[in-house]
């Protein structure tokens, strides 16, 4: 199957503010692809249409700048990006060609630390010793795709420590 829409940035587990960029390539209804981001429960956060992708079966690249509504508010909250084609009867959101990338979204995002941990670390003391208005849960929820249990982290991982 030929795949007429991919996500590039962000990617997969990637952390993103109120106002992140989509990029990547699609060929769209009219040069036009359509995005939204939705919570675990099925709750869309918003959404909205990405101009300039190609048309027509000609694959293009395309940028997009999202802003979330204003009122928006999460914290370490995983959520879904779908990227995906128009479905012309407005019937089956998504429609064709859907490409998906989990992302951590925090609404107030200033940008992230890196950190390697070293014996005797924890999360709470990487939190406040790097972070800023950070907590152990943004750090432990901004590292979900490495880090299985908040009290087991081990020396020599890269840890992400979100300024908020």
């Amino acid at each position: 199957m030929v795949r007429l829409i991919e996500v590039r940035q962000p990617r997969q587990h990637d952390l993103v503010a109120r106002t992140f960029t989509i990029a990547g390539f699609a060929s769209g209804f009219e040069g036009t692809v359509l995005w939204r981001l939705v919570e675990t429960d099925g709750d869309v956060l918003g959404e909205g249409l990405v101009q300039g992708a190609g048309s027509m079966g000609v694959v293009d690249d395309f940028g997009h700048d999202v802003s979330l509504p204003p009122g928006t508010d999460a914290r370490g909250t995983h959520v879904l990006l779908q990227v995906f084609g128009d479905d012309p009867s407005g019937e089956n959101p998504p429609g064709p060609d859907l490409d998906q990338v989990r992302v951590t979204l925090f609404t107030g995002l200033s940008g992230f630390r890196l950190h390697e941990v070293v014996r005797g670390d924890t999360l709470t003391a990487i939190a406040r010793d790097h972070g800023q208005d950070t907590t152990a849960t943004d750090v432990f929820e901004a590292n979900r795709d490495t880090v299985m249990d908040p009290d087991r982290i081990f020396p020599g991982q890269v840890l992400r420590v979100p300024l908020l």
